[in-house]
């Protein structure tokens, strides 16, 4: 069975969850694996709770992971067990899909280096919030979503 992982954290936007993992699931051959930092319910933005299925630290073994689901929310917190599993995921050329604010994780990981990618948080956003922008602008496409490789961005 081929794994998907999604990533979940309080705040996370399930409208751009729910579809894909939805056809993902009545796929025969594939499985979502809904990860999280804590095994703890998950409070979405539209008030669905749910429980991981596992913690983001337990993915050590991707042999089996297809890749990886990461959707855009308000309170993104990047945590260095995430950060290692983009990383890995990323050397292996496995999917890396980030919707919205998500592409942020990819950015903070320092994969999206030298490669095309679109994201709704713009450079205004960080300078108003006095935080650092983690995103190579060179790099940037105004689009709705783009694939360089194995990373898809929308």
């Amino acid at each position: 069975m081929k794994e998907v992982l999604c990533f979940i954290y309080d705040g996370f936007a399930d409208f751009e969850t729910v579809l894909t993992c939805s056809v993902l699931n009545e796929e025969d051959d594939y499985k979502v694996i809904y990860i999280a930092y804590e095994k703890i319910l998950v409070y979405s933005s539209g008030g669905l709770k749910i429980n991981p299925d596992k913690i983001v630290s337990e993915i050590e073994n991707i042999k089996d992971v297809e890749g990886l689901i990461i959707p855009g929310g308000g309170k993104r917190v990047h945590k260095p067990e995430l950060e290692k599993l983009i990383k890995d995921l990323n050397e292996e050329k496995k999917l890396l899909a980030a919707i919205c604010a998500g592409p942020e994780y990819l950015a903070k990981s320092g994969i999206l280096s030298g490669k095309k990618y679109t994201t709704t948080r713009q450079p205004e956003a960080y300078e108003e919030e006095n935080l650092e922008d983690p995103f190579p602008r060179d790099t940037y496409v105004e689009t709705r979503i783009v694939q360089d490789g194995n990373i898809i961005t929308a």
